[in-house]
């Protein structure tokens, strides 16, 4: 099939993407274990799409080439592959681009879930943003009729079957007429489409349906995710595995891998499959190799009976795929350097360390919390200890990755969910919780920060800072600051140490001690704090939707910076790194100028840290190392 012609459109919804090369060596690490689209290629090997990039492998499974958004992809996680003459159609997280020896076409749109070929115009499945024609400046979205508008812009998939253009959606099936979508008889929610001819067989959370000419009717089975015609027969991948159709009935393919699927490809005569647990392949079983069906050119009809396909399949041995090393998931919540170690806590797949001469090592202590919020790496002269801040409270781990201590609720924290760590001057350890802060040091703990009535007190505690002599608190009630004393008594009742300075003109016999700053006093954007910063005397802190403010003894200068996550604010050399749902970006702390960081496998920056000439930078999309 010849490439697609790109035709000026009127209204562009969507953004063509320049592709350009990384302006810094980098290395990206990201987790391929999920599958979520594959296809096989001419000559054995397997394009697989992954909620870690798209991934090229060898017929023996093993990774050739990995390309994420540092590429120039639109996005990292990869949700369709269609094949279309030389080239692959990939649909990102982020928007779709084409695959030819280069990532080429990138655009940006809302995720793509499917792509389709239909009259000479290329069409997008997209979440959230509808049907989406493709045209030299962007696209333009259909227009769709019938069905809840928020959950027909939800579109799942495309096929074409007897000359018509098809949209399966949250909402139901949608068919082409007259330029416009229009909502049809068929299962309340569709998953997956393919074309068999004329036919058109339809994937739903209740099971495989079949439009032969008329109405669609279900023929049962369990969840789909997927549809593909393989060995010239339908099959379905789902929450039990590999399905397909025999005399009107669905049953399991025989030979196939069992558990949940989600991505389900065929092509010159070979097959494969994955889920969460990685990527299954199946060998080419014809001599001569059939030619894969196209967007342009619906499939050929069957021939072929669902029986002989499942004897073929189960001929033909189905083999697991090795996985590639690297961190426990993509999502990346928390990093920190201990030497040329770098340890990488994900956000709910737990913990592992990163080394240079050996590589990626998965921390599997019993017992350790797999949601991890925070790291903070503890000097000894014995060697480091390594806090590690979980939502069931905080584990210390030795070096090799043994927990040697454990703190929860019932150990004296505020709360067992523990969300910030800090280490002061003194060698103290300071723990945010999502109901105040206390010091952890020595397996013991106190309760520090104001006294404040309430069930949540000063709330969630993000962040945690040591300036000009005194602590910062960065809460989702405003910024604190005062004296880093423990309380003395539970409730901190009888505590001088826990006195809030008054909003007004304080008694001369009152003790003065923390002073709250936030939107009210003027200091803040956002009362929302998530990160803090020192140099000097001087401190910044970082908000939810308020950006980033400079403060300067009582004066405060409001800089921007977007939306700052927790733990994203660091001093880089003479650079502040503000790690936001956005990008990373960089300033000089003084003035609201900020350069953003491209090329990084995900815009959602999580963290970063430096180990002498690389910086790392954590994203919810991958780990980037850049030099």
């Amino acid at each position: 099939m010849s490439s697609p012609r790109w035709r000026e459109l009127g209204c562009a919804v969507v953004a063509v993407l320049a592709v350009t090369a990384p302006a810094d060596a980098r290395t990206v690490f990201t987790n391929t274990d999920e599958v979520r689209a594959c296809l096989p290629l001419a000559g054995g090997d397997t394009l697989v799409g992954t909620g870690g990039g798209l991934v090229r492998v060898d017929p023996a499974g093993v990774a050739r080439r990995v390309w994420t958004a540092s590429d120039g992809l639109p996005g990292t996680r990869i949700d369709a592959l269609v094949a279309d003459g030389d080239r692959v159609w990939v649909g990102t997280d982020a928007g779709v681009a084409q695959l030819t020896g280069a990532i080429e076409h990138a655009v940006a749109t809302r995720p793509v879930r499917d792509i389709a070929r239909w009259r000479d115009a290329v069409y997008l499945a997209t979440w959230d943003g509808g049907v989406v024609q493709l045209g030299r400046l962007g696209g333009d979205a259909v227009a769709m009729q019938g069905g809840a508008a928020v959950l027909r812009a939800r579109v799942a998939a495309l096929a074409v079957a007897g000359g018509t253009l098809w949209a399966g959606t949250a909402a139901g099936l949608y068919r082409m007429r007259g330029g416009r979508l229009d909502h049809v008889d068929g299962p309340s929610e569709v998953t997956a489409l393919v074309a068999d001819g004329d036919k058109l067989w339809i994937g739903a959370p209740d099971g495989v349906w079949l439009r032969d000419g008329g109405a669609p009717r279900g023929l049962g089975g369990g969840e789909v995710r997927h549809l593909a015609l393989v060995d010239g027969v339908v099959m379905a991948a789902g929450t039990d595995g590999l399905s397909t159709v025999d005399h009107g009935r669905v049953v399991a393919v025989a030979g196939a891998p069992r558990g949940f699927a989600q991505a389900l490809g065929a092509a010159h005569g070979a097959a494969c499959t994955g889920g969460l647990d990685g990527l299954w392949l199946r060998p080419a079983i014809a001599a001569t190799p059939a030619t894969p069906a196209t967007p342009a050119t619906p499939a050929t009809p069957a021939t072929a009976t669902a029986a002989t396909a499942a004897t073929t399949a189960a001929t033909a041995a189905w083999r697991l795929a090795p996985r590639a090393s690297g961190p426990p998931s993509s999502d990346i919540s928390a990093i920190a350097a201990d030497g040329p170690r770098l340890w990488v806590g994900t956000f709910d797949q737990g913990l592992a360390t990163y080394d240079p001469d050996h590589g990626w090592r998965r921390i599997t202590a019993p017992g350790l919390d797999a949601r991890i919020n925070a790291i903070l790496v503890e000097p000894r002269p014995a060697g480091a200890h390594v806090w590690i801040a979980t939502a069931e409270g905080i584990a210390v781990l030795d070096g090799a990755g043994a927990i040697v201590s454990r703190l929860g609720k019932n150990d004296g924290l505020p709360s067992r969910s523990v969300l910030s760590l800090a280490r002061l001057a003194d060698g103290r350890i300071v723990a945010g919780t999502s109901v105040g802060a206390a010091f952890v040091d020595g397996g013991t703990v106190r309760r520090v920060g104001p006294r404040v009535p309430g069930e949540k007190g000063i709330g969630n505690v993000w962040a945690i800072a040591e300036a000009a002599g005194t602590l910062w608190l960065g809460t989702t009630t405003g910024l604190y600051r005062g004296p880093a004393i423990g309380w003395t008594t539970k409730d901190g009742a009888d505590d001088a140490a826990t006195l809030v300075e008054p909003s007004g003109p304080a008694p001369a016999t009152t003790p003065v001690r923390w002073r709250r700053r936030s939107v009210a006093t003027g200091h803040l954007r956002d009362d929302w704090v998530t990160a803090l910063a020192v140099r000097g005397d001087i401190l910044w802190a970082g908000t939810y939707n308020g950006g980033i403010t400079r403060i300067d003894g009582d004066a405060a200068t409001h800089l921007g910076g977007g939306w700052i996550n927790p733990a994203g604010l660091t001093w880089d050399g003479d650079r502040l790194l503000a790690a936001t749902m956005e990008g990373l970006v960089a300033g000089d702390g003084r003035t609201a100028t900020w350069t953003t960081k491209r090329a990084l496998p995900g815009r959602d920056i999580t963290g970063t840290v430096r180990l002498g000439r690389t910086l790392w930078v954590a994203t919810r999309r991958g780990l980037a190392a850049i030099e």
